[in-house]
């Protein structure tokens, strides 16, 4: 019987002892992966004064607005934006663990299927400069997210002005 709970003993110590540094691993994981996305910030925060970088939880959002990138009713980039991606690829290239979505939005002047067609335009024309800068085309997802998530009020020329706009979502890639 002694021997039986002497073997229990160590049976329950190992376990514990193996739940413990199994907890503590992937504690020590997460603390890695948001210092890699800290410093990703900071540096991209530094990099980009022609757009607004924040951090939200575990991933970061660039946002550039369509006065910066496109003219009005239009999908091409502007040429003097070509400085400020190869800056953000720069980032996004030293930070390769991460995966990035981007979206396209307008205001809500054009029809549906214009808005539609437009935004998603404007994120592969985001998404093509980046691959011009050797950002890894398997690490970018575009989506047209037409007028759905408006940041102001259509009902000035300001509010559609911001709305009209691309954003990234840099998220890391927790298969890595």
């Amino acid at each position: 019987m002694s021997n039986f709970l002497a073997s229990a003993r160590v049976v329950c110590l190992a376990m514990t002892a193996f739940v413990l540094f199994a907890s503590c691993t992937a504690t020590k994981k997460v603390s890695q992966q948001q210092k890699y996305m800290n410093d990703q910030y900071r540096e991209l925060k530094s990099a980009l004064n022609e757009a607004e970088v924040s951090i939200i939880k575990d991933s970061i959002k660039v946002i550039f607005s369509n006065g910066v990138l496109f003219a009005s009713s239009s999908d091409e980039l502007k040429e003097d934006i070509k400085p400020a991606f190869e800056r953000f690829a720069g980032v996004l290239n030293k930070y390769d663990k991460t995966k990035i979505i981007i979206t396209g939005h307008t205001d809500n002047t054009g029809t549906d299927a214009y808005n539609r067609e437009l935004s998603e335009k404007r994120a592969v024309s985001a998404k093509q400069l980046l691959a011009t800068y050797q950002v890894a085309e398997d690490r970018m997802f575009t989506w047209g997210m037409e007028d759905r998530e408006p940041l102001a009020s259509n009902s000035t020329d300001e509010g559609r002005s911001r709305n009209r706009r691309v954003e990234f979502v840099i998220l890391y890639n927790v298969k890595e």
